[in-house]
């Protein structure tokens, strides 16, 4: 989705690099500002359903079995308190397969907007480590500062707060992802024994959580843009009739500053670079869809705020498509969308009936042949 508003003689010459990297190859540090506005207000609602689910999922039992596990060393997995062995592995072949088809079509229709909305790397960066940041180091500008100052008594209490918080918050990470494999009876009883019978756990404890505390303390949007595979699944699956964060370039361009009820000459994008500032990945939006956005909003309400303070309609950049953008044209049911949802619920179906009629046990009697010993 590219504009039109010639700021550049090769206005595509942003694809070539990522924001993150600059031209010699070094990592670029994001500093976004902090969002404000209804969108983020409705994620942080459902961030807080996702934090109490994944905490509290490992505590609740159906029938005396946990509502969820996937114990990979005794071969046991748990679906809704329903115990599957390995002989029912291909009931969850059909269930992934599923789940990719759906993948699939909800990209086709809704763009990325799992990753702003309910991807666990970006509940967690976004909604949790991130707001810690913004709590102990404060917004973007002040996170820079003190980047740059000298170290003193006020950089390294801060800086101690907050990796010490980081650390606690990534050991709590690792051992409730550890209660989803062996379970929270066990867990519990791993902690309550001795250390000397448990050390290879706690080993591999301290591993996981160095990994989540390497992840969310440097390597961060890096996730979504280099080792994440549905950001590059998220270019094949896109048409110009997807729903994703769209800057109206129709409405926008030409930008040009001014202020409120000013008599304007060209478009209605005032050029302030908010949408960038807010972006955690570090692009500018009104480049057009690109591979970094994760549909995650801030530059909707960061847009939005400014529209209604210079008296202007909001929805500059908004929830679109290209075809929505360029013709006015509402979302329409393609063909390729009838298709992929016609599949899926075949899928959903063929899943659906393989768990009901699952039996508990499944035996098959074999009548031994009677042989008869003559004796002379």
């Amino acid at each position: 989705m590219n504009n039109d508003s010639g700021h550049s003689d090769n206005k595509d010459a942003f694809r070539d690099s990522i924001a993150t990297i600059d031209s010699s190859g070094k990592r670029v540090w994001m500093f976004p500002s902090m969002p404000k506005g209804k969108y983020y207000n409705y994620r942080k609602y459902l961030s807080y359903l996702y934090l109490v689910l994944f905490f509290g999922i490992p505590f609740i039992e159906i029938n005396d079995s946990p509502l969820f596990l996937i114990n990979i060393l005794e071969r046991k997995f748990v679906l809704f308190g329903v115990i599957f062995w390995p002989q029912d592995f291909f009931v969850f072949g059909i269930g992934m397969i599923t789940f990719i088809v759906f993948i699939a079509l909800f990209t086709v229709i809704y763009g990325r907007v799992f990753c702003g909305w309910a991807c666990p790397q970006t509940i967690f960066m976004e909604m949790l480590f991130r707001r810690i940041e913004f709590w102990i180091d404060g917004d973007a500008s002040h996170q820079k500062q003190l980047k740059n100052q000298a170290w003193n008594a006020d950089k390294v209490i801060k800086r101690v707060s907050k990796l010490s918080l980081f650390f606690l918050l990534s050991f709590l990470i690792a051992n409730t992802f550890l209660s989803y494999i062996i379970g929270k009876d066990e867990l519990f009883k791993m902690i309550t024994e001795p250390l000397s019978k448990n050390s290879g756990t706690l080993i591999s404890l301290l591993i996981f959580t160095s990994a989540f505390f390497f992840i969310y303390t440097w390597f961060r949007e890096q996730v979504c843009l280099i080792a994440c595979p549905y950001g590059r699944m998220q270019g094949v699956l896109l048409d110009k009739d997807s729903i994703v964060v769209a800057y109206d370039y129709v409405r926008g361009e030409g930008r040009h500053k001014f202020k409120k009820n000013e008599v304007r000459a060209g478009g209605d994008c005032i050029d302030c670079g908010l949408c960038v500032k807010v972006c955690p990945t570090g692009i500018d939006i009104r480049n057009g869809t690109q591979l970094e956005c994760v549909s995650c909003t801030a530059c909707i309400d960061a847009c939005d705020n400014i529209m209604e303070g210079v008296g202007m309609d909001k929805g500059l950049i908004r929830y679109a498509s290209e075809n929505g953008i360029k013709d006015k044209k509402k979302l329409t049911f393609t063909k390729r969308m009838k298709a992929y949802t016609i599949v899926l619920f075949l899928l959903i179906g063929l899943e659906t009936y393989l768990l009901v009629s699952r039996s508990d046990y499944d035996a098959t009697i074999i009548r031994a042949k009677r042989h008869v010993v003559s004796r002379a």
